[in-house]
């Protein structure tokens, strides 16, 4: 069974010394799709860096909350076009993050509510971010949760995906009751992440989805160095062990949901 990266940022500079061979390995190693992240106008051309491995790559487009009163307007035409391409799967990264702003949270949910409009218009599930303020007092997650109750008006029976999950049980049931797969990557693998790997066995496979976010959140056991999407197999391998999973069973269930946005 192949693996589904569904969270990759693989436009970053860091890889543009060896991008073509990390690609080449990755596909070796049994990733038979990457969905590309591209959230900010910066990076929306970049997929012609992915010319060579087209059939493999699927591409998400959006304006992450970092650049919340930091875009032009006329932006959202170029992303509107870029929403209409047929390789174009979600609308993303989206949604709110307090990590290390939080004094621009109306602009941040104001960036967030017009382009959950354009999921509707284009009928396209959305990637979510989400992030809390460092000490916790400033809760991104039940704000954008919030918001999504409220505001998002897309009607499919899985919406799209809570990236790099990091929130607390009651925010990943709400996540799931809203159609949302929760995306797990080498963060389950951290000693003091005990919390996550409850949430995961709680919520069971058929809620998940992998991803690494590369280059950034490797693994425990490569801390320090840049991640890939190569890191998928053993994600997988480790969630099953941590969660007391079937290991057969949790790849072909977590491909199959991730699949599910392809079809």
């Amino acid at each position: 069974m192949p693996y589904i990266d569904t969270h990759a940022h693989l436009s970053d500079e860091s890889f543009d010394i060896d991008r073509n061979s990390v690609i080449e390995k990755t596909l070796n190693c049994g990733i038979k799709y990457i969905f590309e992240i591209l959230c900010s106008p910066s990076e929306w051309e970049s997929e012609s860096l992915f010319s060579n491995f087209f059939e493999n790559f699927y591409f998400a487009y959006g304006i992450h909350p970092e650049y919340a009163g930091k875009f032009e307007q006329s932006s959202f035409e170029i992303l509107k076009r870029k929403l209409s391409n047929s390789k174009t799967l979600f609308v993303g990264e989206i949604g709110l993050d307090y990590f290390w702003v939080n004094d621009n949270k109306n602009e941040q949910k104001s960036l967030l509510v017009s382009q959950l409009v354009l999921s509707k218009e284009f009928s396209k599930p959305c990637v979510f971010h989400c992030r809390n303020s460092k000490d916790s007092s400033h809760n991104a997650y039940k704000d954008t949760l919030d918001l999504l109750e409220k505001n998002w008006n897309y009607n499919a029976v899985k919406r799209g995906i809570m990236h790099s999950f990091s929130g607390s049980m009651e925010d990943a049931f709400r996540a799931i009751d809203l159609g949302l797969y929760l995306g797990i990557n080498g963060t389950i693998t951290y000693p003091k992440n005990s919390s996550l790997r409850e949430i995961v066995k709680k919520v069971g496979i058929e809620n998940i989805v992998f991803e690494t976010d590369c280059p950034y959140l490797p693994l425990q056991s490569r801390r320090g160095t840049r991640n890939s999407s190569e890191s998928i197999p053993e994600i997988a391998a480790q969630t099953a062990a941590f969660c007391s999973f079937s290991q057969a069973k949790t790849i072909e269930t977590v491909y199959n949901n991730s699949l599910s946005f392809i079809k």
